[in-house]
């Protein structure tokens, strides 16, 4: 049998990638939002709590192959609030998204508090589009005023740190507050000993609503 060759064959080829492009799709844009920290600010009953969101589409298809394929995020992005434990009064701080360089894989943590005044969040990642492994990893710092608003800076300075944790109380400490995260609830023990009282809850647009009192 001769094979085929010529423009039928080119249109045949030309057939079968367009069929496998089409059949590449997504399932339309869903959004999540995670509480991924709780930092209490100095001898206070305040908390810097950081949300991450993120808006993607779940392959489908043959993008779905051949194991489950790679989600397409459309928007990425963190934001602080400072929570006043006692009068659940919360107030949006800033909010970063995601810049190109640290697309891929990307996470964001606060890394230092100063006082009362600010604190610095890390965003790290990798490149768009590309792969990312420890090695392809980079980090972007900004200092974030507990005033409101954060600016990009080279690094954390020198001896700034998050405060240790520690559930009794210090010797020197004037106002016990501890703070903690279960699920999509942020809670704060007043005394020692005492039960959580429920602060905040995370919406799903990554919104805090205060719970309580």
């Amino acid at each position: 049998m001769r094979e085929r060759s010529g423009p039928l064959r080119g249109r045949t080829g030309l057939w079968v990638v367009t069929a496998l492009i089409s059949a590449c799709t997504y399932a339309p844009p869903e959004q999540r939002a995670t509480l991924e920290q709780v930092v209490r600010v100095g001898d206070s009953d305040r908390a810097l709590v950081l949300v991450r969101h993120d808006t993607y589409r779940r392959p489908t298809g043959l993008a779905a192959f051949p194991d489950g394929g790679r989600w397409r995020f459309e928007a990425r992005s963190t934001t602080q609030y400072l929570v006043e434990a006692r009068s659940r009064e919360v107030r949006m701080l800033a909010r970063q998204d995601a810049p190109q360089e640290v697309w891929e894989s990307f996470d964001a943590h606060v890394v230092g508090v100063q006082g009362d005044t600010a604190a610095w969040i890390r965003l790290t990642g990798c490149s768009r589009g590309g792969e990312c492994h420890p090695a392809l990893q980079r980090s972007l710092v900004h200092r974030l005023s507990l005033s409101g608003g954060a600016t990009p800076v080279e690094a954390v300075p020198p001896g700034v740190t998050l405060p240790p944790q520690r559930a009794g109380r210090r010797p020197d400490e004037a106002d016990y507050v501890r703070f903690s995260t279960r699920g999509d609830t942020v809670f704060a023990r007043f005394a020692e000993g005492a039960e959580l009282e429920p602060l905040v809850r995370l919406e799903p647009d990554g919104s805090l609503v205060p719970l309580g009192r």
